[in-house]
C-alpha cells in the first residue's frame, strides 16, 4: 500500500532537515495559531491564548506518547507503570469539547483553534503510527 503523501510529506521533512516529527507537528500548531491570532484582530490578548494553546499541545503531544508507550506494553503484556493511561483519550475529548462549547461563548478564536488542533491531534497520530510503529528506544 503507497504511503499517503502526508505521510510522506513528514518523512521528506525529519529527513531533510534531521529533525524528530514532534517539531513538525509543533510548526504546523505554530502556524495554525498564529494565523488565527492575525486574522481575530483582537491583538495582545489573542497572543496570550497563542501561547496557552501551544504550551497546552505539547503537553498533549508528550501525553500521547506516553500512552502509546504504555498501550504497547499492555500489548506485549508487560508491566504497565501507569495503569490509568486508557482513560487518557475519555478525560482529554470529554475537556476539549467543554472548552469548544467555552470558547464559542466568548469568542476566544486562538484557544478555539486550539481545541480543533487538539481534537484532531490524537486521529493523527494513530494514523501516524499505523506507517511508523512505535519502535525502541522510540521517538
Amino acid at each position: 500500500m503507497k504511503k499517503p503523501i502526508i505521510i510522506r510529506g513528514v518523512e521528506a521533512i525529519k529527513k531533510n532537515l534531521n529533525i524528530q516529527t514532534y517539531f513538525i507537528e509543533y510548526a504546523f500548531v505554530a502556524i495554525i495559531l498564529i494565523a488565527v491570532a492575525i486574522g481575530s484582530g483582537k491583538g495582545w490578548i489573542e497572543w496570550i491564548g497563542v501561547a496557552a494553546v501551544f504550551l497546552t499541545f505539547g503537553h498533549a503531544s508528550i501525553a500521547e506518547r506516553l500512552r502509546e508507550r504504555e498501550a504497547l506494553r499492555h500489548l506485549k503484556r508487560s508491566p504497565i507503570e501507569v495503569a490509568c493511561y486508557w482513560k487518557l483519550p475519555y478525560y482529554f475529548y470529554a475537556k476539549e469539547l467543554l472548552w469548544l462549547l467555552y470558547f464559542v461563548c466568548i469568542g476566544a478564536w486562538s484557544a478555539l483553534a486550539g481545541v480543533f488542533v487538539f481534537l484532531a491531534y490524537t486521529p493523527w497520530r494513530s494514523y501516524y503510527r499505523k506507517w511508523h510503529p512505535i519502535r525502541e528506544p522510540g521517538e
